[in-house]
């Protein structure tokens, strides 16, 4: 069980990734007591500064947690939506596990920058946990206003109405500090941390057409990004 000491890598990583494969193939499972630190020292031959950097790494990550005078252990992982995907919002939380409702905060609205603003909340279980607000150039996406947002995939919208497929997406990702209108929507306390993504989606001929800001919060679910790699020409 010995660590690789001529490795680059740090003994504290290598010990983290150890940890993290047991976890996974449910060596330790959920809620179970990992060993002590004074255990994984004996056993790896390391010292207990180094066991407390990667136990320290894997309760950073969610994967751990200490429970005073008890011990460490492995913790629930959280629920996983992949809402950062071109499918869009309502997708993600239909292939997902979870039954979400996604609520229309305000219709689409034209404003002086020539774009409709749809803003929409997405509520599970009673809880708001997602805000999104999506802006659509009104060139491309005429008489949105007229259309039923309602209870509706506007992805789907834009695929069946508009005969549009996304080509790409320029995302940006910052934390930011709920406003009082976010945490009125997203029933939490002024300037709590929340997860922002800036979105602009790509279609053909019509380069940013649609933009979205969505916030998070991320006490309930990891938001997480499934990446492709690149097909061969």
């Amino acid at each position: 069980m010995r660590l690789n000491t001529a490795s680059p890598i740090p003994l504290y990583r290598q010990l983290a990734d150890r940890l993290l494969a047991a976890i996974d193939a449910g060596t330790y499972e959920v809620n179970s007591k990992i060993p002590s630190e004074h255990e994984l020292a004996q056993a790896f031959s390391i010292g207990r500064p180094t066991v407390r950097q990667a136990t320290d790494l894997l309760v950073r990550r969610g994967r751990l947690e200490r429970r005073r005078g008890s011990g460490t252990f492995v913790k629930p992982s959280s629920p996983t939506i992949d809402v950062l995907s071109l499918a869009g919002t309502s997708a993600a939380f239909q292939n997902s596990e979870f039954s979400a409702d996604i609520e229309l905060m305000s219709g689409a609205v034209l404003g002086d920058d020539n774009c409709y603003t749809v803003q929409r909340r997405v509520v599970v279980e009673g809880e708001p946990v997602l805000l999104e607000t999506l802006r659509f150039d009104a060139d491309v996406f005429t008489q949105l206003d007229t259309q039923n947002l309602e209870n509706r995939s506007l992805s789907t919208l834009v695929k069946e109405v508009y005969f549009l497929e996304p080509l790409s997406a320029d995302q940006r990702f910052s934390v930011t500090l709920a406003n009082t209108a976010i945490s009125k929507a997203l029933n939490v306390t002024r300037n709590t941390p929340l997860l922002h993504v800036h979105r602009a989606l790509n279609f053909p001929n019509q380069p940013n057409a649609l933009n979205a800001d969505i916030v998070c919060r991320t006490d309930r679910f990891d938001f997480s990004q499934t990446l492709h790699p690149t097909q061969p020409a």
